[in-house]
């Protein structure tokens, strides 16, 4: 069964169309980094501030990746 406080401390963020999800798992913060309808890519970081520059990072790593590929 889902805890309704976790879902509540669960926060979304959309950057250059990537979809970030933060939420605080006990002494860590878990983020799932996707574009939309594609499978999520977790990341952990020691605090919120942290877990989204990572998650910054890797939205710009793929968006190069994906410039180099074309």
């Amino acid at each position: 069964m889902t805890d309704p406080h976790h879902l509540q401390e669960t926060d979304l963020v959309e950057h250059n169309g990537y979809q970030i999800r933060l939420s605080p798992s006990g002494l860590e913060w878990m983020v799932f980094v996707a574009l939309p309808k594609q499978r999520p890519t977790l990341i952990m970081a020691p605090d919120r501030e942290a877990a989204l520059a990572k998650a910054y990072e890797w939205i710009e790593a793929q968006r190069r990746s994906e410039k180099d590929a074309q």
